[in-house]
C-alpha cells in the first residue's frame, strides 16, 4: 500500500504544464477561494450588494477619508444612498459624464481625470475643473500625487504641477511637463504613473521609463528605460509592498522590481503561472474592457487582485510560509470601478456597488462553491496502472469530492461528500484505476462556526509499495 501525501498548496493555480505532468502542491483549478497564510485553500468572502445608486445617473467610484464618491456632470440627482456621495464635475456645456478615467487623492481631495460624451477630456480638482495648463499639452488623462505635486499624462507629455497646488500646471513654482518621446521611443501615448522606489515609474504601452523627480524639476532626470513592456490598462498599475510595481501587459501580470546585487529595474514574470490564463481571457475582451483592466490591494492579507472584466486573480504572498499562489475569484458580474475605503474593497457594477465581506465587524461568507482540484498525479510511476484505494483529507466545512482519471476526458465522477476531516475516522472507499488520478474538491457548505470552508491536505492511497512513490 501506498500514499500520495499533498500537505500543502502554497503554489496555488498554475496553468504552466499539462495536467498530467503538473508537480504535486499546486492546483490546477483554484476558482472563488484563495491560499491562506499556512498553505489551505480557502474559500473567498461574499461580495454583498450595500449600494443602489439612481438609474444611469452617476459613473465612477473613489473615496476619500469622508467615504465613497461617485460623479456625474449635472447636479446631484434624486435618491443617492446614505454612505455615498456626489461629486459634480461640469464639462461647461451640455455633455454627459461617459468615464471616470482615474482619481487620486492631493491633500485629502480628490483630483479626477474625466470623459465626456463628446469624447472631451477634463481634469478636476475637489469638483473644480483645472483650467491652468500648457497650450502645448492638453488635458490629463492619467493623474497620481507624487512629493507635493500632482503629476499627469497626455499623450507624450508628463506634467507636474506647482509645489502644493494641485491646480496649477503652467504657473507656480515647480510646474513643468516633459516630453518623455524625446527620451524613449515608445512612449508617444503615456498611460500611467506610479511611485517606485524613490523614482517614479511612466508606463506606455510597451515602455516604461524610470524617472527621477524632485520638487525643483531642474533635479529630474532620466533613471532607466524599459523596454517591450508597459500597460495599456492605467488603472492596472498597483504598487505592492515598498518594491514592487504590479501591472497588466498584453502578455500577463508583471511587476517592477529591484535587483537585488545593484538598485536596477527589471519586469518581473509574477503571473507566470497564470499568463496562459490571462492571455485567453484578453482575447475574449474588447480592447475598450482590457484598457479597464483593474489592480487593487486587498488590505487585510495584503492579496494583490487583478480584475479583468468578470473574472479577479488573486495573488497571495506570504514570505514566512513560502505562499506565492494564484487563484481566482468569479464575482458573477462586471465589474466597473474598485475602491479601497476604511479596510474593505468596494466594487462597482452598472448602478450596484458591492463591499467585499460586508461592512459590518464580521466577515461574510456564502454558500459560494469555492473549487480546488488537483493535477492529474502518478506515484512517481506514470507509466504503471494503479488501483486507487481510496484518500483522506483534512476540511472544514462540507466538500464534494469527484475522481478524473484521464486529463483528456475532463468528465469527473463524484465518489463522496466530507464534512470532517477523515483522517482517524473513516477511510474514504476505492473509485477506480488507472496512470494517473485527479481529485476535485468542490465546497458546497460553508464550516460550522458560519466561516469559510478550507481543503489543508489529502492524502490519495494506492496498491504500490511505498518504496514506488
Amino acid at each position: 500500500m501506498g500514499n500520495i501525501w499533498i500537505r500543502e498548496f502554497t503554489g496555488g493555480l498554475d496553468a504552466r504544464r499539462l495536467q498530467e505532468t503538473t508537480a504535486g502542491g499546486v492546483l490546477i483549478v483554484a476558482k472563488d477561494g484563495h491560499i491562506n497564510r499556512g498553505g489551505e485553500f480557502e474559500q473567498r468572502a461574499a461580495f454583498v450588494k450595500t449600494y443602489t445608486l439612481p438609474a444611469g445617473l452617476t459613473k465612477g467610484l473613489a473615496a476619500t477619508t469622508a467615504g465613497l464618491f461617485v460623479f456625474g456632470a449635472g447636479t446631484a440627482p434624486a435618491g443617492m444612498p446614505a454612505g455615498v456621495s456626489y461629486q459634480r464635475l461640469d464639462p461647461g456645456d451640455s455633455a454627459t459624464l461617459s468615464k471616470v478615467l482615474s482619481t487620486t487623492l492631493f491633500k485629502g481631495k480628490l483630483a479626477v481625470a474625466a470623459k465626456f460624451s463628446d469624447n472631451d477630456v477634463f481634469d478636476y480638482y475637489d469638483g473644480t475643473k483645472i483650467t491652468d495648463w500648457p497650450s502645448a499639452s492638453g488635458f490629463a488623462t492619467f493623474l497620481k500625487t507624487v512629493q507635493q505635486k500632482l503629476y499627469g499624462v497626455a499623450g507624450p507629455n508628463l506634467l507636474f504641477s506647482a509645489v502644493g497646488d494641485a491646480t496649477k500646471f503652467d504657473s507656480g513654482t515647480g510646474h513643468g511637463f516633459i516630453d518623455m518621446s524625446t527620451q524613449a521611443t515608445g512612449s508617444e501615448q503615456l498611460t500611467a504613473i506610479a511611485e517606485y522606489q524613490q523614482y517614479i515609474a511612466v508606463f506606455a504601452g510597451r515602455t516604461v521609463q524610470i524617472e527621477f523627480v524632485d520638487p525643483d524639476p531642474a533635479n529630474n532626470k532620466l533613471s532607466q528605460t524599459l523596454n517591450n513592456t508597459g500597460t495599456i490598462a492605467p488603472r492596472s498599475v498597483v504598487q505592492f509592498g515598498d518594491n514592487d510595481v504590479f501591472y497588466l501587459d498584453k502578455s500577463g501580470v508583471r511587476s517592477l522590481r529591484a535587483r537585488q546585487t545593484i538598485n536596477v529595474a527589471f519586469s518581473s514574470d509574477t503571473g507566470n503561472p497564470i499568463d496562459d490564463m490571462i492571455i485567453a481571457k484578453l482575447k475574449t475582451m474588447t480592447p475598450a474592457e482590457r484598457a479597464d483592466s483593474i489592480g487593487i490591494i486587498e488590505p487585510d492579507d495584503g492579496r494583490l487582485w487583478m480584475i479583468l472584466k468578470d473574472v479577479i486573480y488573486v495573488f497571495s504572498y506570504f514570505t514566512g510560509s513560502k505562499v506565492s499562489a494564484w487563484s481566482t475569484y468569479n464575482p458573477g458580474f462586471n465589474v466597473e470601478d474598485a475602491v479601497e475605503f476604511d479596510g474593505t474593497i468596494y466594487l462597482r457594477s452598472g448602478d450596484d456597488i458591492y463591499a467585499y465581506g460586508g461592512i459590518g465587524d464580521t466577515v461574510v461568507y456564502d454558500d459560494t462553491a469555492a473549487e480546488a482540484w488537483l493535477p492529474y498525479l502518478d506515484a512517481n510511476k506514470p507509466s504503471q496502472i494503479k488501483h486507487f484505494n481510496g484518500f483522506d483529507a483534512a476540511v472544514r466545512g462540507t466538500w464534494e469530492v469527484s475522481a478524473s482519471f484521464d486529463p483528456e476526458d475532463e468528465p469527473s465522477d463524484k465518489v463522496a461528500t466530507i464534512s470532517r476531516s477523515t483522517f482517524g475516522r473513516e477511510k474514504m472507499p476505492g473509485f477506480g484505476e488507472g496512470t494517473h488520478m485527479s481529485l476535485r474538491f468542490k465546497a458546497i457548505e460553508r464550516a460550522a462556526d458560519g466561516g469559510p470552508a478550507k481543503l489543508s491536505a489529502a492524502v490519495i492511497q494506492h496498491n504500490l509499495d511505498d518504496d514506488e512513490d
